[in-house]
């Protein structure tokens, strides 16, 4: 018993079960996760490697190379980078896509413990780590106090804010940024403690010494077992200034010995909000989480928090990712909606029928439903591509029905009984929705076999479109004639509709007629045009991912190497100055004093200031993120000395636009070909903020021991460093708890000692004999600079030169680059040294490459389908011409649209080369039906066409119009889903109206050859 006739005579039972999968649908919609996109696995693991005092060359040689060499035997590894910097070493291994992570990484492990032995002894065990997106902030908050005690703000942050944060579900950690902390100096004239006896050192261990409480042991008392505890802790400064210090005058108090001073300790970051000195902190959530669910909780939390806090202190979201998340889901969730709700109007403006249409639009949301079921089990996220798939389904969703709903309402126009109408009409076409929705969803297989980003983000896409088309399939098959046989009723011919539509038939039967006549002009006219739309390709230009408009803006301002604390924060004032000219700005927070994401021995770097720019909703402003970033690009122009980069529309999963690499020997070399490349693309249009990634060497002071001189005194190059270390950055005697918090205690020389390279030479050294020379007895100082990093790429160093792109395609700057490359750097490029693009072009070329065959295995398989529907190989090769007609509507809609052909794009032609056959199978297996009744090839084309012209118009306008919203580009986070709108939408257009036409020309044409042949043959 089939399927239509089971719902028709047990409505009961499917009834229950319709009820049964609308409740298991809404609970699995209750409990997806929630994110922007889908969960990203990069196939990128980290090695860190740290040996305190090493140059980058000396961590080059010692350290990365020997790791390089070993992780370059790891199987699957693609390529191998690493930068080396003072202090340590960072590599990246990059796997091939679709390699088990955890079984790379132990691999690495294992290696690099094989090579422990063989580094030098200094050598902290290098740590081995998975790259994470994760790691990245979902919520960035700034906190100003009223009177603007920085202080004070860290404090109520460390005490009250922090904790309640990493108390919530979900969170993985929340970091501080700037501030200040309270600290209590101890300056010391190394001299006058030297009369005494004493050194730092010696000061050191004694205050250390008394600052503790110590258990005691235990007496027993009555029966009873007392612990002792001795309390020797500091309760307060003044403890610290009576402390008796035994030297060779007797017992001094440490007030005498020292000048105590209770201060901050020294800035090395400084926040600022709108101006307003403010710390800021940045949430982490853990990985596998949901970044909605946790960004909520920890919005909920802020305010409760504010009611607490003490009046004045405000807390400002800078930065909130499930802001923009929701903000795209609720725009792709209303173009779903007003899309099937254009749907709907097709159907009535067809059908004319009330119930007709409740019937077809009670299956947009049950298929809906049903979709929401199959992605809880197989485990997806309600993401803007998942819910772009469902957008762009929607549409399609109701094809099956409408086809089905279309045949059962001709039956009963022809007098048959509404069960008898509802299960004959459902056995007569679905065969036919069953191989169309075949075609449909086995163009997705080939995804399942394309690895990289861009199927990484596409693949959820794609299922959801599967989920969605099967769930329309089950529905057309069970639920549309069940409430067919209940539900329908028929209405008169003589609406005026009707009569429009009959003269639309009669005049589509007249073309018909003439095409059938005429038939090589339809083919060559086909022809033509193609070959005009394929000509027009060059004008297209090519992109990776479209721009995406967040309302945020990066800024990143960096000072010549050396620049203090103080400089760049002026700087940093110049630059609020131009913002406020721009009304765009809701917020603006920096952090100057920044680090570099590679902060292995590196620290804060005092000539950074990183700008994190919230900007005004999208429908408060006249201008997109890009346009506004421009401006503020033009603005800071005139900031002296700083190399400032401005980035918005960042994905933040996609590398620069423009990314060359030029890899060689010498870094010197390096650096003056880059330098050659900067000045030639920067002639290049559409090119903005070309810089290298090669940074000159830290301004340094260099201390030359003389070894024999030191060996003489009887000192060590260690003692000698130590001692340099301790006047120049002090040393932390001891914490002294007041107030519920802990406070240094900073023993550090005098300032005068290390105020200029002349006083660090009389830096004073003991030595074993209790002589005390001056640094200058044992060393030489020098003013130098130093390298900064060194950076290679399969083991070969390298310099990359990155730029940003406005207002042109990535193809074309592209083309433009490597023109201009050719003519004026190439030609002079050393032997030994190469240039290779890389970044979002490299993302690009792999992604076609994949797509395209993607789209190729795509063409075979819904042959194959089809072949195996018609069980034959002469129908479906009729069908497959409706394929290649496609591509004069696609190139003309992109043309039209200025919408460059992108991985979106290629999306859609996939999704599209499933959906364009189903007009054309439809028409062909009714033409089959006709002729297996007797007609003639003629006579079944000329009936079958008419007769299939309405469920044709209908399912494709309702594809079409279900996308128009997508098209347009109505809300935030569609830019993504744009791209394939377009291709479907201008590709089914103009598909459908070639198809009317051009299918049966050459059904007509090959079925008369293959009569002639079967005649030969028999007279044979």
């Amino acid at each position: 018993m089939n399927l239509a006739k089971l719902s028709v005579l047990r409505p009961v039972a499917m009834a229950m079960v319709i009820v049964l999968l609308i409740i298991l649908g809404t609970v699995s919609l209750r409990n997806l996760p929630v994110d922007l996109f889908p969960e990203l696995n990069f196939p990128v693991v980290a090695v860190t490697a740290s040996y305190e005092g090493a140059g980058p060359e000396e961590i080059e040689q010692l350290i990365t190379r020997p790791i390089e060499e070993m992780i370059a035997s790891v199987p699957n590894v693609e390529s191998v980078s690493s930068t080396s910097r003072t202090g340590g070493a960072l590599i990246l291994v990059s796997f091939d896509w679709g390699t088990n992570l955890d079984f790379a990484t132990l691999t690495m492990r294992e290696r690099i413990d094989q090579i422990r032995e063989n580094l030098p002894a200094g050598v902290a065990a290098p740590q081995v780590m998975r790259f994470d997106p994760s790691m990245l902030p979902i919520v960035q908050l700034a906190i100003t106090e009223p009177r603007e005690n920085i202080a004070e703000a860290k404090k109520l942050i460390e005490n009250e804010i922090q904790p309640r944060l990493d108390s919530i579900d979900g969170v993985a950690a929340v970091q501080i940024e700037g501030g200040i902390d309270q600290e209590i100096r101890l300056d010391v004239d190394p001299e006058s403690l030297a009369n005494y006896g004493l050194s730092i050192t010696d000061l050191q261990q004694l205050i250390g010494s008394e600052n503790l409480n110590i258990p005691g042991g235990q007496i027993q008392d009555a029966n009873q077992s007392l612990p002792i505890r001795v309390t020797g802790e500091f309760q307060s400064v003044y403890d610290l200034e009576i402390l008796p210090i035994t030297t060779r005058e007797g017992l001094i108090p440490l007030g005498e010995l020292v000048t105590i001073i209770e201060t901050t300790a020294p800035i090395s970051q400084q926040s600022y909000l709108n101006g307003i000195p403010t710390v800021g902190l940045s949430v982490l959530k853990a990985s596998g989480t949901n970044t909605v669910t946790v960004a909520r909780s920890i919005n909920r939390e802020i305010i409760e928090l504010k009611s607490l806090l003490p009046e004045g202190v405000e807390i400002e979201t800078i930065f909130d990712q499930s802001r923009f998340i929701e903000q795209s889901i609720r725009a792709v969730a209303w173009n779903i909606v007003l899309g099937g709700v254009l749907a709907a109007f097709v159907l009535y403006t067809f059908l004319r029928n009330v119930r007709s249409t409740l019937i077809i639009g009670l299956s947009i949301p049950i298929s809906i439903i049903t979709t929401f079921l199959f992605l809880y089990f197989y485990g997806e996220t309600l993401n803007i591509l998942t819910l772009g798939g469902l957008a762009l389904g929607v549409g399609m969703m109701v094809d099956n029905a409408i086809v089905i709903l279309e045949n059962i309402y001709r039956k009963r126009q022809l007098g048959e009984g509404m069960k008898e109408a509802s299960i004959n009409g459902t056995n007569e076409i679905g065969g036919a929705i069953v191989a169309s929705t075949l075609t449909t969803v086995v163009v997705f297989l080939p995804i399942v076999f394309v690895d990289g980003l861009a199927a990484q983000l596409f693949k959820p896409l794609a299922i959801t479109v599967a989920f969605s088309l099967l769930a329309s399939l089950i529905t057309a098959l069970i639920i549309v004639p069940l409430l067919s046989s209940t539900f329908m009723q028929v209405n008169d011919d003589t609406s005026a509709f009707q009569r429009g539509f009959d003269r639309t038939r009669a005049l589509y039967k007249r073309l018909l007629t003439a095409a059938l006549t005429k038939p090589k002009t339809i083919l060559y006219s086909t022809f033509a045009l193609l070959a005009v739309a394929l000509a027009c390709i060059p004008l297209l230009g090519t992109e990776f991912l479209p721009a995406q408009d967040q309302s945020f803006i990066s800024v990143d301002v960096r000072m010549p190497v050396g620049t203090s604390l103080e400089a760049t924060n002026e700087a940093a004032k110049e630059i609020d100055e131009q913002l406020e000219w721009i009304p765009e700005v809701d917020l603006s927070f920096v952090t100057v004093g920044g680090t570099d994401t590679f902060t292995i021995g590196a620290g804060s770097q005092a000539n950074r200031a990183s700008y994190s720019i919230l900007l005004k909703d999208v429908r408060e402003r006249n201008r997109t993120d890009l346009m506004i970033a421009e401006d503020i690009r033009k603005r800071l122009q005139i900031i002296p000395n700083a190399d400032i980069s401005v980035s918005a529309s960042d994905t933040g999963f996609s590398d620069s636009p423009v990314s060359i690499t030029v890899k060689g020997p010498d870094l010197q070399t390096l650096k003056r070909i880059t330098d050659n490349i900067i000045t030639s693309i920067s002639k290049v249009d559409g090119i903005r903020e070309p810089s290298s990634n090669y940074t000159e060497g830290n301004p340094e002071v260099t201390v030359v021991i003389n070894r024999q001189a030191a060996a003489s005194y009887g000192v060590g190059s260690a003692q000698i460093a130590n001692t340099i270390g301790n006047a120049t950055r002090g040393m932390i005697a001891t914490r002294l708890a007041r107030n519920g918090e802990e406070i240094n205690v900073r023993l550090q020389v005098e300032d005068r000692y290390t105020a200029s390279v002349d006083q660090l030479e009389q830096l004073l050294i003991d030595t074993p004999t209790g002589e005390r020379i001056p640094l200058a007895a044992v060393a030489n100082i020098e003013l130098g600079q130093g390298p900064s990093s060194i950076r290679r790429a399969d083991r070969l160093r390298e310099v990359t030169v990155r730029a940003d792109i406005l207002n042109r395609d990535l193809g074309s700057v592209i083309d433009d680059i490597e023109t201009r490359l050719k003519e004026e750097v190439r030609t002079t490029l050393p032997s030994g040294y190469r240039i290779s693009f890389g970044g979002q072009n490299e993302q690009m070329n792999d992604a076609f490459f994949k797509l395209g065959g993607a789209i190729s295995l795509a063409v075979v398989l819904v042959y194959m389908v089809m072949a195996g529907r018609f069980e034959s190989f002469f129908y479906p090769f009729i069908i497959m011409f409706s394929v290649p007609v496609t591509a004069i509507g696609i190139i003309f809609g992109l043309l039209l649209t200025n919408q460059p052909i992108g991985v979106g794009s290629l999306i859609g032609i996939l999704i599209l080369t499933g959906i364009v056959v189903n007009n054309a199978i439809v028409l062909v297996d009714y033409i089959n039906t006709l002729k297996n009744k007797g007609l003639s090839t003629y006579e079944a084309i000329i009936e079958a066409g008419p007769t299939r012209l309405r469920p044709i118009l209908m399912t494709a306008l309702t594809t079409i119009l279900g996308l128009i919203p997508l098209t347009l580009g109505f809300g935030e986070g569609t830019e993504v889903q744009k791209p394939m709108a377009i291709v479907i939408v201008f590709g089914l257009t103009v598909s459908t109206f070639i198809t009317l036409i051009l299918i049966p020309v050459i059904y007509d044409i090959t079925d008369k050859r293959k009569r002639k042949k079967q005649e030969k043959q028999l007279e044979l």
